[in-house]
């Protein structure tokens, strides 16, 4: 019986996946056939069940991070073929200690570059899920916010304008909703869904206007949904389409590295070819073995495998920053940027705004007293809107609630209808947070903190309350709330709502469609921009609206967004019985009722990142939609325009409208002495206008989006950032960057860590290269050395070199994550087509080489012509005699010696270009390093082990062990310590500060 069951139900499950006829099946028949209900959803317990069921809501395509590909990968790395040819060759030419230790290097390499790059790509893939989809679905009877891939079909779909659609679904409610499905049909318009029965089963997709499909984006309006497809099952499933950016994540710098590893290679075998020449090309094992070393002398292992694992932590560290990075590439762009277009709204302010002021033609001003989200406050009727609250409240007594006006009736009614937002106390919230939240324990963690920190903002009582919706709309809830008219209790009373047109960004307003329900009246309340709203309204002459801009005008320098409030009364017009009508009908003939002060505070560490990006030579730009004036007033306030300095006429050219700005045309723009600092009434195309202006004068910006219509912007931007809380799915896919908390100091503390990397992947590089610059002269300089028969000798052995690699690349590592220089927020913007190699770093290279290789010369040259009369013996790289080999071997031990102390050195000057790490400070970081400390006592072990074994010195590293050549080893580091410790005291002296900078004036 058991069996019989499973088999039915499995029978059932396939039968519903198979289904492709929803679109011409009741509301009621769909809902039955899924078994959810329209209001509660799915129980958590029967999620998890179907779940098992279904799967994951998720394509196929990418299976993550695989082992097999990531071997196939490093297995193509040229770098691990060769280091396998010279064992090969070593191996053949009988030197088997050589080869055998070449061969291990070769998998050693493999091993280490496979492991670290795997752990790469797992750290990597858990941060790309931190910023994957997320849906709202209703499930226990409440609103939720889950990952995509945890849908199931039968959830309770919940979309709204910005949201990239979830799954396949079939439509039970719409308000004016409209879905971009290009990617699927490759219809140019959104296409408008209603709430029909179609008759047709084989009804092209494109028109089966009451479903939604998985990928789909909403243009416009809201929806409620429930699921018929998940995964593989969706439309887009079926036809395997790919929706992930299909391009490489291949930073500049990494391919620019690729081709030095290319570079490299045709040196080698340069050196080798010059070696093999220097004796006319009569090869012998000694021969052969100083073929290899020349060639390994230029060869660093490892260093991709270092630099992607630079990269990878570096964007894992912008994750605790609460920066996202989606795209490594952006990783070197933050550290170029020159100008940041930031959103004003929750990215320089709060995004906790509360009605301070509002205004009737009738009544004049008032003070409404807040407390954050709690709809608690008193009402005072004041004279002069730019009065203090302190004034405002000791000087007048609260109004009276219970006698309001008419008018002032309808304005409070226009703020809660024409709303779609929500406010409710924290405890009825409660188990949906913790559902929220139980998505991934990195996730958690983020969005925890976000919690904490928002509600350690929040003012005193407004705590237990909570709100869902756009920050401007909250604000005049809970106004509408204060009067115990809020949403709900309109509803309660008989207010019914019939129809919404809902705020669009172009006409700057929205309205909704009521119906009363004593008297079945329709109204139509409407909420925007004055200057938008005013023209449509027939209750006033001109006189009157030109008294009212002034009243906006004194509303918009104190700083506050002002919203302007209509209404008509359609009785006559519309009965509820014929269509909807077209906005264009019925945004018209409205009669203006007032208007709302909103104040939105700016964030307390706003003003500072403002001055820190100044400081760093970055030009920051406020865009919004509030008006001018509002917008001059929050741009004064933190420091972006600087009134103590400027003139008020310095300051207008400084701020445009949007308006404005797109009525110029491309020659005006690029005509203008700056790009407006400032621009108001700002509209998604202004941003994407501003951006092409700023790519033509070669600047490199960063632009912020959270909506729909951003997608553009943010992808023309170099460096696009999406807002993680209040963001749309379509702005953070087209991002490089998402912000968990919506914060513009997060920008500059990601341009800070993006400088830090690219700063410190120019540090290891320049470590690493210096070395090999140097072993590869000193190799070059010994050709000159002679056996008795004229061959020559190499000052290292291969297995010398081999030791080498292992003995520098940790110092290479410990540079890689070097906490950033104190002047790198205020040195300039990084030019973005400057090589990784700019001019001082390829004076350091040079000065540094010059000195470490004239420290092995002497290193290796003394004991050779102290100990005998150079190299005494023939054929001493591969038979060892005793007397006429020694100094020749003790010289090799010298050189090996000198060479793994100096390296240290070496790095600890690369720690900083000018400043001195010699000093006490210097000493103690390096003393507190443990990776100096520890890469220095194992380098010393293994010198003691190397060089005074006999067996081991002799017949494996041909070396001797040397004894008052230490001494002298010490004596070339205190030179090599003092000659680069001058060089930076000249640098300092002689070269342009490395904060000095071209800063515009008008900002200081």
């Amino acid at each position: 019986m058991a069996l019989t069951a499973n088999n039915s139900a499995q029978t059932t499950t396939n039968q519903l996946l198979e289904r492709n006829d929803w679109h011409i099946q009741s509301v009621d028949n769909v809902i039955s056939a899924f078994g959810t209900d329209p209001d509660q959803g799915l129980s958590t317990e029967e999620a998890e069940k179907r779940q098992t069921i279904y799967g994951f809501n998720e394509l196929g395509g990418d299976s993550g991070v695989t082992w097999l590909k990531i071997l196939f990968r490093q297995l193509a790395d040229a770098m691990n073929w060769i280091f396998l040819a010279l064992g090969i060759v070593c191996m053949a030419l009988g030197d088997y200690p050589t080869g055998s230790l070449l061969l291990a290097l070769a998998f050693g390499n493999l091993y280490l570059s496979f492991s670290q790059e795997y752990a790469a790509e797992q750290t990597l893939a858990a941060l790309k899920s931190l910023s994957s989809p997320e849906a709202s679905v209703i499930r226990d009877g409440r609103e939720q916010i889950i990952s995509s891939r945890e849908i199931v079909p039968g959830d309770i779909l919940l979309i709204k304008e910005g949201d990239s659609v979830a799954a396949d679904a079939r439509l039970l409610y719409v308000s004016n909703l409209e879905t971009d499905e290009a990617l699927l049909t490759g219809e140019s318009l959104p296409v408008q869904k209603q709430l029909i029965v179609l008759e047709k089963e084989d009804e092209p997709l494109g028109d089966r206007i009451n479903m939604l499909y998985s990928s789909t984006i909403t243009a416009k309006g809201r929806g409620k949904s429930v699921v018929t497809a998940t995964g593989l099952h969706t439309e887009i499933g079926k036809v395997a389409v790919k929706l992930e950016e299909t391009g490489g994540d291949m930073t500049r710098l990494q391919k620019t590295l690729n081709k030095m590893y290319l570079g490299l290679t045709g040196v080698a075998v340069i050196l080798a070819i010059i070696v093999m020449a220097s004796v006319k090309f009569q090869m012998n094992m000694d021969i052969g073995m100083y073929t290899i070393a020349a060639a390994l002398s230029v060869l660093p292992a490892g260093l991709t495998t270092v630099m992607t694992l630079t990269l990878v932590l570096g964007g894992k560290q912008m994750t605790e920053q609460k920066a996202l990075v989606r795209k490594l590439k952006v990783l070197e762009t933050l550290g170029s940027v020159t100008n940041i277009f930031s959103d004003k709204t929750g990215t320089l302010t709060m995004a906790k705004m509360v009605v301070v002021r509002f205004w009737t033609p009738q009544e004049g001003f008032f003070h409404c007293s807040s407390n954050g989200l709690a709809p608690q406050g008193d009402i005072y009727r004041i004279d002069d809107p730019m009065v203090s609250d302190e004034v405002a409240i000791t000087e007048n007594a609260p109004l009276d609630k219970t006698n309001l006006s008419h008018d002032l009736l309808q304005l409070i009614r226009c703020s809660a209808l024409c709303n779609v937002s929500s406010i409710h106390r924290r405890e009825q919230d409660t188990s949906s947070e913790d559902t929220q939240l139980d998505i991934k324990d990195e996730k958690k963690k983020v969005q925890k903190e976000d919690e904490e920190s928002e509600i350690g903002d929040d003012e005193s009582g407004s705590d237990d309350w909570v709100a869902s919706g756009a920050p401007t709309e909250v604000a005049l809830q809970v106004f509408a709330h204060k009067f115990s008219m809020g949403k709900p209790d309109l509803e309660a009373l008989g207010w019914t709502p019939f129809a919404e047109y809902q705020f669009d960004s172009s006409i700057k307003r929205m309205s909704t469609l009521y119906r009363e329900g004593k008297s079945n009246e329709f109204v139509l309340f409407t909420k925007g921009a004055a200057e938008r709203v005013l023209p449509l309204c027939d209750n006033m002459n001109e006189k009157q609206e030109k008294n009212i801009m002034e009243k906006v005008e004194q509303l918009a320098a104190k700083g506050l967004r002002v919203i302007a409030l209509a209404v008509r009364n359609m009785d006559n017009e519309f009965n509820g019985k014929e269509p909807v009508p077209e906005r264009e009908q019925v945004e018209t003939h409205l009669t203006f009722l007032g208007l709302t002060g909103i104040y939105d505070p700016p964030r307390a560490e706003s003003r500072q990142a403002v001055a820190d990006a100044h400081r760093a030579g970055i030009m920051v730009h406020m865009l919004t939609g509030d008006h001018p004036i509002t917008a001059k007033a929050i741009a004064r306030d933190i420091h972006i325009l600087n009134d103590k300095l400027l003139a008020s006429d310095q300051i207008d050219q400084l701020v445009m409208t949007g308006p404005q700005f797109d009525a110029m045309t491309v020659e005006e723009i690029d005509a203008l002495p700056r790009l407006p600092v400032i621009v108001a009434r700002c509209s998604p195309d202004t941003k994407v206008k501003m951006i092409e202006a700023a790519q033509r004068r070669h600047l490199i910006s960063a632009m912020t989006g959270d909506g729909v219509n951003d997608s553009p912007s943010l992808r023309s931007a170099d460096v696009g950032i999406a807002m993680g809380k209040n963001g749309s799915d379509v702005a953070k896919q087209a991002s490089d960057i998402i912000l968990t908390d919506d914060n513009f100091a997060t920008i500059i503390r990601a341009i800070a860590e993006g400088r830090r990397i690219y700063q410190n992947m120019q540090r290891f590089l320049m470590y690493y290269y210096i070395i090999l610059l140097a072993l590869a002269l000193i190799v070059l300089v010994c050709l000159a050395t002679r056996d008795p028969e004229g061959n020559t000798a190499s000052p290292i052995s291969t297995i010398q070199m081999v030791f080498l690699f292992v003995g520098i690349t940790p110092p290479a590592g410990a540079l890689s994550v070097q906490p950033a220089s104190p002047t790198i927020m205020v040195e300039a913007p990084r030019p973005p087509t400057e090589s990784v190699f700019n001019r001082e770093i390829l004076l350091d290279t040079l000065v540094y080489s010059l000195i470490a290789a004239a420290s092995f010369a002497i290193a290796y040259f003394v004991p050779l012509f102290t100990h005998g009369n150079g190299v005494e013996g023939a054929l001493c790289d591969s038979h060892y005699q005793e007397g006429v080999c020694d100094s020749f071997y003790l010289a090799r031990g010298s050189l090996l010696t000198a060479v793994i102390i100096i390296s240290i050195i070496i790095m600890t000057h690369c720690r900083s270009h000018r400043r001195s790490e010699w000093d006490r400070r210097g000493l103690l970081v390096s003393l507190k390093s443990k990776a100096v400390f520890g890469t220095l006592v194992f380098d010393l072990v293994c010198l003691v082990i190397f060089l005074y074994i006999p067996v081991v010195a002799i017949q494996g590293f041909r070396h001797l062990g040397i004894t008052w050549e230490w001494g002298m080893i010490m004596g070339l580091a205190l030179f090599t310590v003092v000659s680069g410790e001058l060089f930076k005291f000249i640098k300092r002296r002689v070269m342009k500060p490395l904060d000095s900078h071209p800063v515009d004036e008008l900002l200081f």
